[in-house]
């Protein structure tokens, strides 16, 4: 952005500014009018000029203003001039028209591309894309109210220097986007990881949840915010301190290895709770050594440790190689030259527990690579305590009260005119009490209020299949998804099915170039006209009919066209419904596909039947049903 000025000295600042969303690189919504906001001296005249067509308003007493130009259909470069009668001026300049999707939601929304370079290798030498584009609002509350402008952000183009920030999901989705529409594709990003769906409600949305506004009129005393933060920051800290100092690895440096006959052996990876360790709390030191052969040694190399709970720190051959200071991260780490030396070398790993819940995560690679060769480190490690600990303190998540990342970094992004919203989220809800398809509703009704669009279409991600974490939490993932699929009876809605997407041992699965793809589907289908397929088989009713065992039932399914059975890797067997009783109690059922229905056999009679379920459970036993365009089934409950 230029700024010019008569009336300033040179190096001062123009009272004339805009928007944040509207600066160099910007995208605009090419179905809408444009909006042009900004601020100015109180009572100026302010005109604008966008290619060619032309706006002028006063600046209120507040200083701010905005100007309406009409639909502009999608294209560009162009550059926008603003000015006011006090000879101010600025020139915004590579603006694109094109299609603005808000993208939001927790940590799968928020996975950058540098999470999963890895799994898409190919993704720098490709990326280069001047027609996509993403502003990126970086994490923020505010209790006190609506903001009118985002505490952060700038457009970036999708290129080399760029790309590993991008959302990969909504990267992926505006690929898509952009390859069968042709139109340029912007990208506000805005998630938090570990976000829940009340975060990103107004005060207005969630009339009648006292509870959650009462928490968040808590939050609002900004003493009270700033003591939970330094209370939060202080209890980590001297929990962390004193375990250092108990710490007889860091004491005696078992950090370059150990070897007392103390020690006890254990074969990683392990869920700590099948293991010697069960429910420990404190630091535990892992060691394993290797042999490295000639050609491998000297050079650099790749060490991948899986993922771990709760944090870690690894050294080879006594040198420290890295560290990660939660669960979540893949444990991948550089290993510089002229560490590994030929034949045996001294892996240890320090892993600190904070709750007794630590694991060296099952069915990840654990293995040393560089060009030369690959070694596996999976099987028998030694291991010693280092200390011994109660659970660290309890965290408050100060940013993931009510209404805080609405007001934050939703609500500035209501005054921007976009196509839609994209929708990732639900796994922190599902432990909790509130009830997430009326949470859900408020949310699809209130954005499409703030954004003026009754119409506005609302995409969102099904909660993939998943087990690790979720032993204390049976039956919370299948009945949250039950409320996403019940969601996306609400119109203009979307939902992308993502149980053939996730993987059971990680909360953050990486194949989220096909959860971009399905999303794009969608609003390829419902905003773009698209005449291809964009969803899964979907029950559109059921006939009970009885027989001499019992009964027989249909489920006649849409969007069933070349309906089959994918044999993934749990083979290709339906062994996911169910029947539920009337007292309550669920039995597996045999099923298999005939034509665009899928049929179940079971012992009960018709009058016994309560219920029929299509895997409702935390992950698939068997094969999954998806029709000839590679769209899966959602699970399902019918009454």
């Amino acid at each position: 952005m230029e700024l010019e000025s008569c009336e300033l000295n040179k190096g001062e600042l123009s009272p004339l500014k805009l928007t944040r969303f509207l600066d160099d690189g910007a995208v605009l919504e090419h179905k809408k009018p444009i909006s042009i906001r900004g601020y100015g001296i109180p009572g100026s005249k302010v005109t604008v000029v966008f290619d060619h067509v032309t706006g002028s308003t006063e600046v209120g007493k507040a200083g701010g203003f905005e100007i309406m130009l009409p639909v502009h259909e999608a294209g560009g470069p162009y550059e926008l001039r603003v000015s006011d009668d006090r000879c101010n001026s600025l020139v915004v300049k590579d603006i694109m028209v094109g299609a603005v999707w808000y993208c939001s939601g927790q940590s799968n929304m928020d996975l950058m591309m540098e999470r999963v370079k890895d799994s898409y290798p190919g993704v720098l030498s490709d990326c280069t894309d001047d027609g996509i584009r993403c502003f990126k609002i970086a994490p923020a509350v505010n209790y006190h109210g609506p903001l009118e402008e985002p505490e952060s952000g700038e457009w970036k183009k999708a290129e080399p220097n760029n790309i590993m920030s991008f959302s990969a999901a909504a990267y992926f989705f505006a690929r898509k986007l952009r390859e069968k529409t042709g139109l340029t594709v912007g990208i506000i990003h805005a998630s938090l990881g570990g976000s829940r769906i009340h975060g990103w409600l107004s005060r207005e949305m969630l009339e009648g949840y006292d509870e959650l506004l009462t928490e968040a009129e808590l939050y609002r005393h900004d003493e009270y915010l700033e003591g939970q933060i330094r209370k939060n920051e202080t209890e980590s800290k001297e929990w962390h301190d004193s375990l250092d100092a108990l710490d007889q690895g860091v004491k005696n440096h078992w950090s370059e290895g150990f070897a007392d006959g103390s020690e006890k052996i254990i074969n990683l990876p392990v869920v700590f709770e099948d293991s010697e360790l069960k429910g420990f709390t404190g630091s535990v030191w892992f060691q394993k050594k290797f042999t490295v052969p000639m050609e491998m040694a000297g050079q650099p190399a790749h060490l991948w440790l899986g993922t771990m709970v709760d944090s870690d720190t690894v050294y080879l051959n006594g040198r420290k190689i890295g560290e990660t200071g939660y669960q979540y991260p893949p444990r991948k780490y550089l290993v510089p030259e002229a560490v590994l030396h030929a034949g045996k070398n001294t892996l240890v790993v320090r892993l600190i527990v904070e709750n007794g819940k630590g694991r060296w995560t099952p069915g990840k690679g654990y293995f040393l690579f560089n060009d030369q060769g690959v070694i596996d480190l999976r099987g028998e490690w030694k291991y010693k305590i280092g200390a011994e600990s109660n659970s660290i303190p309890e965290t408050d998540f100060v940013n993931w009260k009510a209404t805080g990342l609405f007001n934050a970094m939703c609500a500035p992004c209501t005054k921007v005119p976009v196509e839609g919203v994209v929708w990732y989220q639900g796994e922190e809800n599902a432990p909790l009490k509130w009830d997430y398809l009326d949470l859900t509703k408020r949310q699809i009704k209130g954005y499409r209020r703030l954004w003026k669009d009754d119409k506005l279409p609302y995409l969102f991600v099904q909660l993939p299949n998943f087990t690790e974490d979720l032993k204390e939490l049976q039956g919370k993932w299948p009945a949250l998804r039950e409320c996403q699929r019940m969601a996306a009876e609400e119109e203009y809605t979307g939902m992308i099915v993502s149980m053939d997407l996730g993987e059971d041992n990680d909360l953050h699965p990486h194949g989220k170039k096909r959860i971009g793809e399905r999303l794009a589907a969608q609003a390829l289908h419902m905003v773009y006209g698209s005449k291809e397929e964009y969803t899964g088989p979907f029950p559109e009713r059921y006939v009970i009919t009885e027989t001499e065992s019992g009964s027989r039932i249909e489920i006649i399914l849409t969007h069933a066209e070349g309906l089959g059975v994918s044999s993934m890797d749990k083979g290709d067997e339906l062994l996911d419904f169910s029947v539920v009783d009337r007292k309550d109690i669920e039995t597996a059922v045999e099923a298999y596909v005939k034509d665009h229905s899928i049929i179940l056999d079971t012992a009960l009679h018709k009058s016994d039947i309560k219920e029929i379920r299509y895997l409702y459970k935390d992950t698939n036993q068997g094969g999954l049903v998806y029709n000839s365009a590679g769209f899966p089934m959602s699970p399902f409950v019918l009454k």
